[in-house]
């Protein structure tokens, strides 16, 4: 490898060739240092091949439009030049110097600490690079409002107090009072809110069933029919009880797939202090999950006790002994209901000794309730194993045929399993147990076929906007859909996050998939934001692509847990890829609420927090983003976070000195940030930060971060990453472009990584320590436990708290995604 020239030596003009990057790459990585690169290229690149070499590199990490001024520190910090503070951060330098709102007076200004002098001096790191040191002060951003600052002037603005910014010890205590509770929201009672009521849903459901099972089964053989256990002994007991609470739970089971019926019962429930209810109504895919779970094990209770006591005792008693005990058999049975149902008894009743069963086989397939039972075990085994997990994703089509064809056969074959009514109420439990909950279903699905003929010419695809996979172009593609909306059977207002099921039927009539609708509720489209990860979405992408629209059917909307989020005074929202679609929907409706009625709304803080491998999906926001960027009522109360969770490429030259340099930049902005930041604690109290604010960092982080502007489709450099189809003549009916705004050169801050959630939450909460912290999540599993470990921590801390402030006590609640 060429030596490198001296360290004050000429520029080279010449550009670098492929082969001498090679070597370079070789050299770096094999020490993976950072001033390997620099010796070897600072001062032998050009700066168009270095800004060249880190748009590459920004590219691999899904950065498909950087603006110049954003490489041009990159590009110093490469070619070992100047240091110069990121343009992102100097526009919020700049609008801090220009848009001060309030100034506190000088006898409760802000004083400077030990710690932020200190933290503005940097020291050399082994490599020579300058190393801040994390800032103390600025740590306990939302820590201390737990004190307010009284100053009629500022006593109104919305904004960030600049005390959360400042240690408590350092707040002048004569002229501050604590806040007044602001919340008014009634919650579940108890020194700690749980994550989530559904455990106690599920219990409370779990323990009815069964105390309503034993008693129908104990009144059933001591008293109705005393005779039961003499014969059959104790097992007869447990197959009774095993037989209602099947049904029980063949009932929840419909009627958790009464979704119609659910989104009515949300409207008519208070929204306000109906955070039980609404996870209730929300729950309806845990409660069917359950159901299915629960009608297994009761199931083989129920068999279980025919096996061991019923079938020996009919084997082995005589035929008179047998006809005392049978209700159908009597004068005058202990019915409830007294139904001819003698058309479908098999074996006749009373029984002969030709019609009596002799072996456990006759017992089995020769009589109405063995050889139904038998078909009921067949048809449950075949709707629990597709439900598998892996199954189910693997193979939907048949997953979803085999659960209809047992929607369909599950009532009528428990209907013929009890119509003998050998020990019974005279009436199948299924017409007493499941009659209504069955009849609700089938209204639900009788609008789903009225909404798919009423408005099957209404409903089509105005435009779709499709960002091919990287490997193959339907695999991990994504989606976006602009739907003309139905005109019949069709409520939207303010139901943000709501979802609807999607059919294509012409790829497959029978299969309808939940989706979450991304539209707010000022939009005349329903929109949908889908991820090609499956048959049914790779081919809905592959259609589009080919420039063909496919025609759809909408069934819906249906609630879902986002919709209480309206009417929550502190809310944080963390979606993960696609999972953030109903909170653009939420943050859609919030933006046009604010707007039109920013005093009389609720909400006081609302952060957004969107988590993606792939910067370019940051892309489907954009029009909603420019809004919010727009307002800066707004700005003063919704907060956006986006984290790109992309991984290092592995030997990737460009890649590298793209994070390197950005690594570096970062550096020199926190010190530029930290000294702004004081100065600006110093002049005002009540403060709009701004969308370039680097929250991260004001709470004492050392995440790395770059300023970007708000894309949009046919930006510049990425119009070949996207493809979008607009049906012809719809162009009018379509939302018109936001036109062009000085607002729109603003830039916003991605940071590199995962958000520090337990940081991030908890200050959140001690920010406003009155009122109560509601945290939405809609992600994986990982995801939602991770949170509810932090929220319950947080809880634990603010019962500490309570106990040397006064207040209400303040609770974290969280509300996952749950829709299907």
């Amino acid at each position: 490898m060429p030596a490198p020239p001296p360290a004050n030596g000429p520029m080279v003009n010449a550009e670098l060739d492929e082969k001498t990057l090679q070597e370079v790459a070789q050299e770096v990585f094999r020490d993976d240092r950072w001033e390997v690169a620099l010796r070897n290229l600072g001062r032998r690149l050009r700066p168009e091949q270095a800004k060249r070499l880190l748009q590459d590199g920004a590219k691999t990490y899904g950065f498909w439009q950087l603006p110049d001024d954003a490489l041009d520190g990159l590009v110093s910090q490469l070619l070992n030049r100047e240091e110069m503070m990121s343009p992102g951060l100097q526009q919020w330098a700049d609008s801090m110097e220009k848009n001060v709102t309030a100034v506190v007076p000088q006898s409760i200004k802000a004083p400077k600490s030990e710690a932020t002098e200190k933290s503005q001096k940097t020291e050399t790191s082994q490599v020579g690079e300058p190393v801040v040191q994390p800032m103390k002060t600025f740590a306990t951003s939302r820590f201390s409002v737990d004190l307010v600052t009284l100053d009629a002037a500022t006593s109104g603005e919305t904004g960030v107090n600049v005390s959360r910014f400042i240690q408590e010890e350092q707040l002048p205590k004569a002229r501050t009072v604590a806040m007044k509770p602001l919340s008014g929201l009634p919650d579940w009672k108890g020194h700690l809110v749980s994550p989530n009521y559904f455990r106690m849903i599920n219990g409370s459901l779990h323990l009815v069933v069964l105390l309503c099972s034993a008693g129908y089964a104990l009144d059933l053989v001591t008293s109705k029919y005393p005779l039961a256990i003499p014969l059959f002994s104790w097992p007869i007991f447990f197959a009774r009880l095993g037989g209602m609470a099947t049904a029980i739970w063949s009932a929840l089971l419909f009627l958790s797939m009464c979704r119609s019926v659910l989104t009515v019962l949300s409207r008519c429930c208070p929204r306000r202090g109906a955070s039980f209810w609404f996870t209730f109504l929300d729950c309806h895919k845990d409660l069917h999950i359950q159901a299915g779970k629960a009608l297994v094990f009761y199931s083989a209770v129920h068999i279980g006790g025919h096996v061991i006591g019923t079938v020996p005792g009919v084997l082995q008693k005589n035929v008179s002994e047998l006809n005392q005990l049978l209700s159908c058999a009597q004068e005058d049975p202990p019915y409830v209901a007294d139904w001819d149902l003698s058309f479908f008894h098999w074996p006749h009743c009373p029984l002969s000794e030709e019609d009596k069963p002799m072996n456990f086989t006759e017992a089995l397939f020769l009589t109405m309730p063995g050889f139904t039972g038998f078909l009921l075990v067949v048809v449950l085994a075949g709707l629990f194993l597709t439900s598998l997990q892996k199954f189910r994703t693997e193979r939907f089509e048949v997953f979803s045929k085999i659960h209809s064809l047992g929607i369909f056969l599950w009532p009528p074959l428990l209907f013929l399993h009890g119509s003998q009514g050998w020990v019974g109420i005279g009436i199948p439990l299924v017409i007493v147990v499941c009659g209504l909950p069955i009849l609700l279903y089938t209204l639900t699905r009788l609008a789903r076929l009225l909404r798919y003929y009423l408005n099957a010419r209404t409903v089509r695809i105005l435009r779709a906007v499709v960002r091919p996979g990287q490997e193959e172009p339907v695999d991990g593609a994504l989606v976006q859909l602009e739907l003309s909306r139905p005109k019949c059977l069709w409520q939207w207002k303010r139901n943000a996050g709501m979802y609807a099921f999607i059919c294509m039927p012409e790829y497959a009539p029978l299969q309808w998939h939940p989706m979450t609708i991304t539209s707010g509720n000022e939009d005349e489209t329903v929109n949908f934001l889908i991820a090609g990860i499956g048959d049914w979405t790779q081919e809905l992408a592959r259609r589009c692509l080919s420039g063909k629209l496919p025609r759809l059917a909408l069934d819906g909307p249906f609630t879902a847990p986002t919709q209480s989020a309206l009417e929550k005074r502190v809310l944080v929202a963390v979606g993960a890829g696609v999972g953030v679609t109903p909170f653009i929907s939420l943050l859609s409706t919030l933006v046009a609420e604010l707007v039109s009625e920013s005093k009389q709304h609720r909400l006081v803080k609302a952060h957004f927090y969107w988590m993606t491998r792939d910067p370019m999906e940051f892309v489907f926001a954009w029009q909603i983003l420019r809004k919010w960027l727009r307002q800066d009522i707004l700005q003063s109360k919704i907060f956006v976070h986006l984290y790109t969770t992309a991984r290092d490429p592995k030997q990737n030259l460009s890649a590298f000195l793209f994070k390197e340099a950005v690594k570096r930049q970062c550096l020199v902005d926190r010190r530029h940030f930290r000294s702004s930041l004081a100065q600006w604690l110093e002049q005002q109290e009540v403060q709009t930060p701004g969308p370039q604010f680097p929250w991260a960092w004001a709470e004492g982080g050392n995440e790395d971060l770059i300023w970007v502007k708000c894309p949009s489709f046919d930006s510049e450099g990425m119009a070949s990453s996207f493809r979008t189809i607009t049906d012809r003549g719809s162009a009018d009916r379509l939302q018109p472009e936001v036109e062009g705004d000085p607002c729109d050169e603003r830039m916003v801050p991605i940071w590199f990584g995962r958000p520090n959630f337990k940081r991030d939450i908890s200050s959140i909460g001690k920010a406003r320590p009155d009122m109560n912290v509601h945290v939405y999540v809609c992600g994986n599993d990982d995801l939602v436990r991770g949170l509810q470990s932090i929220c319950d921590s947080c809880a634990q801390e603010a019962l500490a708290r309570s106990r040397t402030r006064k207040g209400p006590l303040q609770k974290y609640v969280v509300h996952y995604e749950r829709f299907g």
